[in-house]
């Protein structure tokens, strides 16, 4: 009677050890981190700056593409393409936009990317599309009047000359021209010549700010010019 009983109990620890077994078996794998991206977005760098959409960057400095994925703490497991239309260009968590790539219209349409695809390592892919707008800031010819240096004879009722050419490279109408003498800006508009007076015998500075209406600028450096009063000699 012992001996059948023994039996009945290896029997029941067999069965349970099976079951055991059983449930661990039912136990689901941990997903792999990647599938759980949510989203994936690009945003440029230029100047030190992050520009978000929409990236706008300047043709004269070198830029940055830069893929943020959602939760950032995945960024590393993924892979970048960088497409142009259906073109991959390159692989990656950035893309280098350089000046030469701004330097035509036919570079700007076929080197900078306009699509971004992820895949992780079970082949799952995300993308984004995204647009890059290049501006071709405005400009200053250096040439100036006055000119650095020069000296300008009057009294503080004498209006003096400042004259500059400013463009914008893109051809566009509306520039707002400043001009800063002394340290003190005054809002010219589209007006390249301006007739000032109001200078004291002695050293004076200016300089010629011009911006687009996208915010890109161009300046001069600032520059000196000398006043003698000239009614002082009449005395």
């Amino acid at each position: 009677m012992r001996k059948n009983n023994q039996c009945l109990l290896d029997i029941s620890l067999a069965l349970a050890a099976g079951a055991l077994f059983s449930a661990c078996l039912d136990v689901p794998h941990a997903p792999n981190d990647t599938q759980k991206i949510s989203d994936v977005s690009v945003f440029a760098k230029q100047f030190d700056e992050a520009i978000e959409a929409p990236i706008k960057i300047n043709s004269n400095e070198e830029a940055e593409l830069i893929a943020e994925v959602t939760p950032r703490k995945y960024k590393n497991k993924i892979k970048y393409y960088w497409y142009n239309d259906d073109e991959i260009l390159d692989s990656g968590a950035t893309y280098t936009i350089s000046t030469a790539y701004m330097a035509s219209s036919f570079l700007s349409k076929n080197f900078i990317p306009d699509r971004l695809v992820i895949k992780d390592g079970e082949g799952n892919t995300l993308e984004t599309t995204f647009t890059v707008n290049v501006n071709n800031p405005p400009q200053i010819l250096a040439k100036t009047i006055p000119a650095d240096g020069d000296t300008l004879y009057g009294n503080s009722h004498t209006p003096f000359l400042f004259s500059w050419q400013s463009f914008d490279r893109d051809g566009s109408k509306g520039l707002e021209n400043v001009l800063e003498i002394d340290g003190v800006q005054y809002q010219v508009g589209e007006l390249q010549q301006v007739m000032q007076s109001g200078f004291a015998a002695g050293t004076h500075t200016f300089r010629i700010i011009v911006a687009d209406s996208l915010g890109d600028k161009d300046s001069t450096v600032k520059q000196e010019f000398f006043v003698i009063d000239t009614t002082l000699g009449a005395r």
